[in-house]
């Protein structure tokens, strides 16, 4: 661990009078010994903290953490968020201690404790003050006392709750500045994640747990990433956790920790007792005036029409919950996120807690009040009324108890997860289970696919998804005549929240495999799209209808697509862009934000002096936020189990691909009849078992050492390092890359791309210690084994024993070769040939221009292909039929290094004599009307709208546009957009 802390060797009269009041005489001589040390390990500081007495762990507290404490560390001046933004290096002890060591460090500093006592007070009514003057309290407040948790929350509360002025943002920046937000911008985005209504709260979740499961052991208090999500404790069991996160954070997070504490129920009255022994009179009385405080009349809500503009449709008590966390410090709220954190939060992070924690509240058995519509009042003190997120947390409850699923009707299964939430992400396997085995008779079989539906989301167990594909078959055959899309509409009638969460996991790949009810690959791809129509049309949106369309197009570019080796890294990037494009990272979010900003700026922003500062630092702040989105994105590229490279590596060592590969080859040289005679000698025999084992001891230590993202030993991170000169080339291009599409639309296309430019050496590296390393240690083993006693035909096998070994390695290096992106590659040529013969036209066709044969690869194909085949279809069905269509191709690249261009696309027909005028028209009022995902929908996701939409989607801005010649009776239509160009090794359709 490298978490040490730095100090002076002189140490004040303070310290020493402090040193001598510790009762133990060897724990004082322990700290009197570590006065003269410039480092105390976190292993020390364990040893400091550990087996004492209440009132020595008070006078401890004291001497680490107080204003001259062994803990305080020369010259650094106020805290930025690099220190606060960091694994804890020490566990917590008992809470009763934890809660007296918290103490004395406050009480060793009274008077600044007060100070920031006093500015929580001021900042305590933030929904209802001025902004202007609470951002001023806040810049003092940082200037004094440095960063902070509770100080984050209360900047991410302001962001996502007001509509703050361009004034107003340059007082946040000189906040961030002071903090030093841009060294680590973790922190702050941790807050902002969990009370922006933009960001959804349980994939984050999901996020973080992937990326730090492996490195908190278990204890989510470490990280204060995971304990955000958590911002009140548990049960008392999680109290010193939570307590030792704050003081290991600030002061002014200690002081917020015990604040939180002294708001909650009776569970923690002993802690509360505790607290207020310890604490000096002037502390308590000042806390007592505080809380006191919070009582006061409340003006407006918490929960701001700003807030909720943010993302409309949000359920009202889950916008509650997450704008509660950064209003601890009123007892209503903490007490209101008290209650569903121990439902909601301990579930996010349930991968890590692992049942550490029983913190399930009282059982909940009213399945009426399950059952009662929307709005209805449940809860006084916050006036909450019941919506689809507290019916979710009530559920959860109800459920605690298994025998309640028994009084449960089939219909209302389906109202209650109609009306609840991410159900996949919150209920543990157990509980999917048993919703299984406890569903009554005449509900069986719905729940069945319902339970293995959300099973298959939450697991990647082969038999769940054998089991789930085995009774939905049953189902389908014997309740909807072997029609999934009858299922899928049965359900739309009255449940169609049912429906999108089967049809989650009703994927192509899962269809195929459905062999009594689908026929083959390609009806798969059919069914699946009617699904998804069905599902558009129901719900009136249009996302629905482009998944459908998509599968589609992409059935008709694989015409392009070459040889797919399968042995080779597989990133499905397609996936990754959807996911990206669903799941938008706070970074992201706010640099969508800033690059709008900036755009407005520059367009309205004087030649001033101030303005010329102004915008350099939306550029500046545009910089480090793309270097932060490029590392969330390369998590999810390393981690997430859709489709990241994790999951690739797991699928060869699940499905026993790597025992496989690197067993066959061997075993087929030990069987050859050849060497029958010699396999017969019985010493022959122990030593053949001996070097096998020695041999797949190697294997498995590449599977466990080397595979593994987790691993201290893996070939693999996840992480960027920023000091590496690759890396920041590749951010670099990847800024250049932004700047050049000249807004955000195409940010998740371009970070992906950077994604595969940054993984490259760390496949190359793997390949070459596979080849080189473990090669030559297979090989060593070989010569070690067999020693040649047995003449030559022990020479022969050995011989041939290594040849096998090297083509097993060789072959197991070859999957980290060049690395396929999941894309296809073509040139706008490439696109049009495949489109004219669905069209049955191979002739009167004239293509020109200088970028006609270019190829493009990523999404731009998928999107230039629609365009193409949305105009070229309007030029077949209203051109002249013995007319010529022209197709002119033209790109521009704004920097040498950037892997964009701006292509420009125009198609010329002819129209019939008496036609022009009329056809010139339709086109022109096609491009200037307004089209809205309802209407495209309901009228059709066809033709010129299609063309506008996709350009608009990706350009900010439609592309379209019209121009005509009177004199030779054509039309010409045209469309742009930034396309990302095909580097290396195109004809595999890989990216370097």
């Amino acid at each position: 661990m490298n978490n040490i802390y730095q100090q002076r060797v002189t140490r004040s009269p303070e310290l020493y009078r402090l040193i001598s009041s510790v009762r133990d005489i060897n724990k004082r001589n322990l700290l009197r010994g570590y006065c003269s040390k410039k480092i105390i390990s976190p292993s020390e500081i364990e040893s400091i903290r550990d087996n004492n007495s209440l009132l020595d762990s008070m006078t401890i507290g004291a001497v680490l953490k107080g204003p001259d404490g062994l803990l305080e560390r020369p010259g650094s001046g106020r805290k930025t968020s690099k220190d606060l933004y960091r694994f804890t290096g020490f566990s917590p002890i008992d809470w009763r201690n934890e809660i007296a060591y918290t103490i004395g460090y406050v009480n060793a500093s009274t008077q600044i404790a007060s100070e920031i006592l006093g500015y929580i007070k001021k900042l305590m009514f933030l929904e209802s003050s001025d902004a202007r003057e609470s951002l001023g309290i806040m810049l003092e407040m940082t200037k004094k006392f440095g960063a902070s948790n509770y100080l984050s929350y209360k900047l991410a509360y302001l962001r996502s709750a007001r509509a703050l002025t361009t004034n107003q943002m340059k007082v946040v920046s000189e906040i961030e500045m002071e903090i030093e937000h841009r060294n680590n911008a973790g922190m702050h985005f941790s807050a902002l994640e969990n009370v922006s209504s933009k960001i959804s709260l349980f994939l984050v979740a999901q996020r973080r747990v992937s990326g730090l499961v492996g490195k908190v052991d278990g204890e989510f208090r470490r990280a204060l990433s995971l304990s955000n999500f958590i911002p009140t404790p548990l049960n008392r069991d999680d109290l010193p956790g939570f307590l030792l996160r704050a003081t290991e954070s600030s002061l002014t997070d200690t002081i917020y920790a015990l604040l939180v504490i002294l708001n909650l129920d009776d569970e923690y009255r002993s802690a509360q007792d505790e607290i207020r022994r310890r604490i000096t009179h002037e502390l308590a009385m000042t806390i007592d005036e505080v809380r006191s405080h919070s009582q006061g009349e409340e003006i407006g809500t918490i929960v701001t029409d700003y807030y909720r503009s943010q993302s409309p449709g949000a359920e009202e008590s889950l916008n509650l919950y997450r704008v509660a966390s950064a209003f601890l410090e009123r007892e209503k709220f903490a007490k209101y996120r008290n209650k569903l954190d121990c439902v909601f939060g301990a579930r996010l992070l349930s991968e890590i807690i692992n049942g550490k924690y029983p913190t399930q509240p009282a059982s909940f058995n009213d399945k009426d009040l399950l059952l009662m519509p929307d709005n209805t009042p449940v809860e006084e003190i916050n006036e909450v009324t019941l919506d689809i997120f507290y019916r979710t947390f009530l559920f959860l409850r109800f459920i605690e108890d298994r025998m309640n699923m028994i009084q449960l009707s089939k219909n209302e299964i389906k109202i209650i997860m109609e009306r609840t939430l991410s159900l996949e992400t919150l209920l543990t396997e157990e509980e999917i289970r048993s919703l299984y085995l406890t569903a009554p008779d005449e509900s069986r079989s719905l729940v069945a696919v319902l339970a293995l539906a959300l099973f298959k989301a939450k697991s990647i167990d082969p038999d769940v998804d054998f089991e789930f594909r085995t009774d939905f078959i049953s189902h389908v055959k014997a309740e909807h005549k072997a029609s999934i899309l009858n299922f899928i509409e049965f359900l739309l009638i009255d449940s169609p929240q049912v429906a999108t969460y089967i049809v989650s996991s009703l994927d192509e790949v899962t269809l195929e495999k459905m062999y009594t009810l689908v026929a083959n690959a390609s009806q798969a791809s059919e069914i699946r799209c009617e699904i998804l129509r069905a599902i558009g049309q129901k719900l009136g949106k249009i996302e629905y209808i482009i998944e459908s369309d998509a599968i589609t197009t992409r059935s008709k570019l694989s015409k392009l697509q070459q040889y797919f080796d399968s042995s080779r890294m597989y990133v499905d990037s397609v996936a990754m862009k959807k996911w990206l494009d669903v799941n938008p990272s706070v970074a992201t979010e706010q640099y969508r934000s800033l690059s709008s900003e900036l755009r407005t700026s520059i367009s309205t922003l004087g030649e001033t002096s101030e303005g010329t500062i102004y915008l350099i630092q939306l550029i500046d702040q545009n910089e480090y936020l793309i270097s932060q989105i490029a590392k969330d994105a390369f998590e999810q590229f390393c981690l997430n189990p859709a489709f990241g490279i994790q999951s690739y590596l797991g699928r060869r060592i699940r499905h026993n691909t790597l025992d496989g590969v690197t067993t066959d080859t061997v075993d087929a040289v030990l069987r050859k009849s050849e060497f029958g005679v010699l396999m017969s000698n019985s010493r022959m025999r122990r030593t053949v078992e001996t070097w096998m084992d020695a041999y797949k001891g190697l294997v498995d230590k590449l599977r466990r050492e080397h595979l593994q993202f987790k691993s201290s030993n893996s070939l693999f991170s996840s992480s960027l390092d920023e000091d590496d000169s690759t890396t920041n080339e590749n951010l670099r291009n990847l800024s250049i890359a932004l700047r050049n599409a000249s807004g955000s639309e195409l940010i998740n296309e371009l970070v992906i791309a950077f994604c595969w430019k940054q993984i490259t050496p760390q496949l190359e590296n793997a390949a070459r210690f596979i080849k080189t390393k473990l090669l030559n240690e297979a090989n060593s083993l070989i010569d070690k084994f067999f020693s040649g006693s047995f003449g030559a035909i022990e020479a022969q096998m050995k011989s041939e024993l290594h040849d096998a070994v090297n083509e097993v390695f060789k072959k197991v290096a070859d999957w980290f070769q060049v690395p396929q992106t999941g894309f296809i590659s073509a040139s706008v040529a490439d696109l049009c040939r495949i489109i004219f013969i669905e069209l049955n036209r191979q002739n009167h066709v004239e293509f020109s221009g200088p970028a006609l044969e270019q190829k493009y690869t990523g999404i731009t194909v998928h999107r230039v292909y629609d365009c193409l085949a949305a105009l070229l279809k309007n030029a077949q069905k209203h051109g002249d039929a013995d007319g010529q269509i022209g197709v002119h191709v033209n790109a521009v690249r704004a920097n040498p290094s950037s892997v964009l261009e701006y292509l420009s696309i125009d198609i010329t027909s002819t129209v019939p004599k008496g036609e022009f005028s009329r056809s010139r028209n339709r086109i022109q009022k096609a491009i200037d009307s307004a089209e809205t995902g309802i209407d495209m929908v309901t009228e059709g996701y066809t033709g010129i709208k299609k063309a506008k939409f996709i350009t608009r989607g990706c350009e900010g801005i439609h592309t379209v546009r019209c121009t005509s010649s009177d004199d030779e009776q054509n039309i010409t239509l045209s469309f742009s957009m930034h396309a990302e160009i095909a580097q290396e090794d195109v004809s595999s359709g890989a990216t370097p």
